[in-house]
């Protein structure tokens, strides 16, 4: 790591003024851990002062498309989709509000020596990990079924977990300051995934119930990730950093990629 220009050091959000300080040192900061959004947009004041004050020349915060999500208790398709620069037209969902505000000191930020960029993931997937698709094969384990709700036709878009990480670079070699840059790849819907889930743990795709979904995945993660659209395209992020995503096709990842690999033994076990 040293001779690639970058090494590990220790930090603790339990700590901002140290967190801050620390993070004055690099020329370059990536918020990309997962606090809660309330002490996110605490934690993000913090940052953007000591890296205003510091040497740091790029800010880059991670938010999600999530702020973009609209309710679909029953999994149906929404015609919704939308670019970084679009307006969203439905109110914000009150979870979601406090990220926005996050994303708008971030990007309000940038300024002489400093440059701030907000990058919104969609569902990021790839080398066995996510969140959401690991979560469809626990409910094979659960239940012997792999799971969607209602219809299944809602969805995330996506994005490979190499191609976003492409795009923080991007933005630090070519970005324009105060930009937000989606991340997006592509799209497949929550049943088309419990089928490919199904295909490589040997089990049927099941339909729930949003109250059975509640009872298996928790309530607050299915109203978060489960029973939503979060539907986006990349447009200023293509067109602003020349952006080409290598991977585009997270159904055939789930049967023949890294989640086949991962958790056929997983599950097999």
């Amino acid at each position: 790591m040293h001779e690639a220009g970058f090494s590990a050091v220790s930090g603790s959000f339990d700590d901002l003024p140290a967190l801050a300080t620390l993070a004055a040192d690099f020329e370059v900061v990536v918020m990309a851990a997962m606090p809660s959004f309330d002490h996110e947009l605490e934690m993000m004041r913090v940052l953007v002062e000591s890296c205003t004050r510091g040497r740091t020349r790029h800010l880059l915060f991670t938010s999600g498309t999530g702020v973009l999500s609209i309710e679909s208790l029953d999994g149906r398709w929404s015609q919704d989709t939308f670019a970084e620069d679009d307006p969203f037209p439905f109110p914000a969902r009150p979870v979601r509000t406090v990220r926005i505000q996050t994303e708008n000191l971030v990007r309000q930020a940038s300024g002489e020596g400093l440059s701030t960029f907000v990058i919104r993931p969609a569902l990021v997937y790839g080398n066995g990990g996510s969140i959401q698709i690991p979560q469809i094969f626990e409910s094979v384990r659960l239940t012997g079924s792999a799971c969607y709700l209602g219809h299944g036709l809602n969805l995330y878009s996506a994005v490979h977990v190499e191609d976003l990480a492409e795009v923080y670079c991007l933005a630090i070699e070519k970005g324009t300051p105060g930009a937000l840059y989606h991340a997006i790849s592509g799209e497949a819907n929550y049943r088309a995934i419990a089928e490919a889930v199904a295909k490589v743990t040997g089990c049927e795709a099941k339909s729930l119930s949003y109250e059975a979904a509640c009872a298996l995945w928790g309530t607050l993660y299915v109203d978060m990730a489960i029973a939503v659209n979060s539907r986006s395209i990349a447009k200023r992020t293509v067109a602003d950093l020349g952006w080409e995503p290598r991977h585009i096709d997270v159904i055939e990842d789930i049967r023949n990629g890294s989640y086949a690999e991962r958790y056929r033994s997983v599950l097999a076990e």
